[in-house]
């Protein structure tokens, strides 16, 4: 008892600088016992603080590794990529909202993107990440894509798609869904739109990466999945946002009205593939 006492003493007075402590004898006094105690928790706390001070500074690093720094939230902790990675799948693209950057040139053209991927899903202002192994999709041996949006700490959409055969672009296509978060988003469906170049609006290419179901007038149109990527001249309601690009997405089981604004905005469009 006598040895684990002095031991616990010496440790102590190498960690807090604590002399006096140890100077009498450790069965001398209660009070002695008692003031090691005292100083070891003390120690203790200031390491916790210490510890805890590292574990901002490493998160931070991670999420400035991406581009430009999160912004901190409280509430759950964001998706790490790596775990939405299990089952073979890989993310090679993941688009940004409000970042004022165009989501379709990054993925077609690469421009303006950043090759370091992401550590987690945490809501940023980074710029788009593109992996270069796209620039090789032929060689690849890609059999399926996942096209998919997040908002906050969640998936709240996603088309999974057969992409044997296809290029980077010609994967996107009703006749190769494979299963999604829509019940009414399959082969069988019919859409007026589906496609990454989306359409002309007013001389312009609003709308990118575009799920729709029916055009009728602005408060008849309805839709799974958009980005909505600028602000058209004499357009509808929902083509008019703050910041751009916008992931729009429909919060029901099916195609949504979009002008009624009862749709999703995520904070990222990613998109994943599986070789095997």
């Amino acid at each position: 008892m006598y040895k684990l006492k002095f031991f616990l003493c010496y440790i102590s007075m190498i960690l807090a600088g604590v002399k006096h402590v140890c100077s009498e004898e450790p069965y001398e006094s209660r009070y002695m016992e008692e003031r090691l105690l005292e100083k070891m928790t003390e120690i203790d706390i200031k390491m916790q603080i210490a510890l805890g001070k590292l574990d901002k500074m490493e998160e931070t690093k991670n999420r400035q590794r991406g581009g430009v720094s999160s912004l901190l939230t409280s509430g759950p902790r964001a998706l790490l990529v790596k775990d939405l990675e299990d089952d073979g799948w890989e993310m090679i693209f993941r688009a940004t909202a409000g970042n004022g950057q165009s989501a379709y040139e990054a993925w077609t053209t690469g421009v303006g993107t950043c090759v370091d991927k992401p550590i987690s899903m945490a809501r940023s202002y980074a710029s788009h990440y593109r992996n270069s192994i796209i620039l090789n999709w032929a060689n690849i041996g890609i059999k399926y894509v996942k096209y998919a949006y997040y908002d906050g700490t969640q998936e709240v959409a996603y088309v999974i798609f057969n992409a044997s055969g296809s290029d980077m672009n010609s994967w996107f296509d009703k006749t190769r869904v494979i299963s999604s978060s829509f019940s009414d988003l399959t082969t069988a469906n019919n859409f007026n739109y589906f496609s990454i170049p989306g359409e002309f609006i007013s001389g312009h290419r609003a709308r990118r990466f575009l799920i729709n179901k029916h055009y009728g007038g602005c408060d008849s149109d309805r839709g799974h999945l958009v980005v909505s990527e600028n602000e058209p001249i004499n357009t509808c309601n929902w083509d008019k946002h703050p910041t751009y690009p916008q992931f729009l997405y429909s919060k029901i089981n099916s195609a949504d009205y979009w002008n009624r604004r009862m749709f999703g905005r995520a904070d990222y469009m990613a998109i994943f593939i599986k070789t095997n």
